[in-house]
């Protein structure tokens, strides 16, 4: 599974705009300590490195190792290996005085979610946000999913239950990437592909990377779809 969850953080890497555009919807709701939580190959890294405070966590080696050589002359960043859903990542975090939590397509990953959720509640700021970016919609849930760690996918309902149930109440949540919704459902349930055997995937995330993120990035900001591949959730922890 390492093997096909690192090819597949590969492949995001090269969607260069589509990276950005994620990040601009969560860029308003991003404080000055700030902690990329499985940041994996460090996407949004250079997006953060003006702030106060970055940790980065991920528990695969070679996205540790690959952070801190990359990384090594920020004195502002500390890269940590630590499992969200453990004890020692509130031990390892609490001393911070974290304002901001990213989980970047993260939590799915996680079979406990109920409780990498509670930690991240224990370590956060009572002011801060916790940022969540999720694959939507169980009915996409595919082969694809399965090779690189996803135990499920979420919708609106699913994702607000879980975090009223940790003492979250949520402030903002919308869909994004309409067009990604069809093509998820393509590659994963049509082709079935997955990372490592795959039929036109690189292309295809290049053609959508390059001429189909920015118009879909202008229309969205002036309405908000009812569906699409992803799902973002602004939360902030209950005084």
């Amino acid at each position: 599974m390492c093997k096909e969850i690192i090819k597949a953080q590969k492949d995001n890497s090269m969607t260069v705009n589509y990276n950005k555009w994620i990040f601009d919807n969560i860029r308003p709701y991003i404080g000055d300590r700030v902690i990329d939580v499985g940041a994996g190959m460090g996407n949004f890294l250079p997006y953060l490195l003006n702030k106060e405070l970055i940790i980065t966590t991920d528990i695969l080696d070679a996205f540790i190792d690959d952070l801190r050589k990359e990384y090594s002359s920020y004195a502002n960043l500390h890269v940590f290996k630590s499992d969200i859903q453990d004890d020692n990542f509130t031990q390892l975090v609490f001393p911070y005085n974290i304002d901001t939590v990213i989980c970047n397509n993260v939590l799915e990953h996680v079979r406990d979610d109920i409780k990498a959720l509670e930690n991240i509640n224990a370590i956060l700021n009572k002011k801060g946000n916790l940022i969540l970016v999720l694959p939507a919609f169980q009915c996409l849930y595919s082969r694809w999913d399965k090779a690189v760690g996803h135990f499920r996918r979420y919708d609106r309902k699913d994702i607000k239950d879980k975090l009223l149930k940790t003492k979250f109440s949520i402030k903002v949540h919308f869909y994004m990437n309409m067009a990604g919704f069809f093509g998820w459902f393509l590659n994963g349930r049509v082709l079935r592909n997955t990372p490592t055997k795959d039929f036109l995937v690189k292309e295809q995330a290049v053609f959508f990377d390059r001429y189909l993120v920015n118009p879909l990035k202008k229309l969205e900001s002036i309405f908000r779809p009812c569906f699409g591949q992803s799902l973002v959730v602004i939360a902030k922890p209950e005084s």
